[in-house]
């Protein structure tokens, strides 16, 4: 999947970005402080966000189903009760990504002997997790031969490609072109031979050079999107485009 990161960064580009967002890092310093609903509000956020990536590194670790949701979930609670968030800050900010998964990682070096005893639920159990659509998800993916941290990176990846999607669709549909949001889609990631874009072209009743305008719109206002919810999963501003690239690596290994 080309992303084409470079010299199209979202609110660098006049695209649908205007400003460095309000990151996911705000509600990791939200769970750590303020009234304990607002810190269970916002672990919840994260949670229904990140579970998926932590689940599927667990089970790779060689964790059954079962154990996998009560790790993923316990994992959570963990981090509330503990109050592990009310001591992140300064340098320990970062990628949102490495943090969680390091974190993860040494959950689950401490507590592996525990598992099987591990009740599901406490402080976050009013939290849904889908674990049947878990579980469904993971075996499909078993096919792939990755470590348990290239999982996670996958799985990540793709979950913030699909928010992108989704986020791009119902913009389109706001502004009244979900039919040409769902005619120009399939083109989003590939490029479009001439014969390609005229038969596009004339099943739209558009010509030719007004497609090509319209799939250049497609893709920026993808990137910019997407540039925005990458940001929002590091600290600062300058970590946006090494992430995107990480990103990229991720999708085309």
């Amino acid at each position: 999947m080309d992303l084409e990161i470079e010299g199209d960064q979202g609110s660098k580009t006049g695209g649908v970005a205007s400003a460095f967002p309000r990151t996911r890092w705000t509600l990791v310093l939200a769970a750590g402080a303020g009234e304990e609903v607002d810190r269970e509000a916002a672990l919840g956020e994260l949670c229904r966000q990140y579970w998926y990536p932590l689940y599927a590194y667990a089970r790779r670790r060689g964790l059954s189903a079962e154990d996998a949701q009560d790790a993923t979930q316990s994992f959570f609670e963990h981090l509330l009760s503990a109050q592990v968030f009310e001591r992140v800050g300064g340098k320990e900010l970062g990628r949102l990504r490495s943090y969680l998964l390091t974190s993860m990682q040494r959950w689950l070096m401490k507590e592996h002997r525990k598992m099987s005893a591990l009740k599901r639920g406490g402080g976050v159990g009013d939290i849904c997790l889908n674990e049947e659509e878990g579980e469904q998800r993971y075996l499909r993916e078993m096919t792939h031969e990755e470590t348990p941290e290239a999982l996670f990176e996958r799985r990540w990846a793709l979950d913030i490609i699909e928010q992108a999607l989704t986020m791009l669709k119902a913009d389109y549909e706001r502004s009244g072109k979900g039919a040409l949001h769902a005619a120009l889609c399939p083109w989003l990631t590939r490029t479009t031979d001439q014969g390609e874009l005229s038969r596009l072209a004339e099943s739209l009743g558009l010509t030719p050079g007004h497609v090509r305008v319209q799939l250049h719109r497609l893709k920026k206002h993808f990137r910019a999107v997407l540039w925005d919810l990458v940001a929002a999963t590091v600290a600062t501003e300058d970590e946006v485009a090494e992430e995107m690239r990480h990103l990229q690596a991720v999708l085309t290994r």
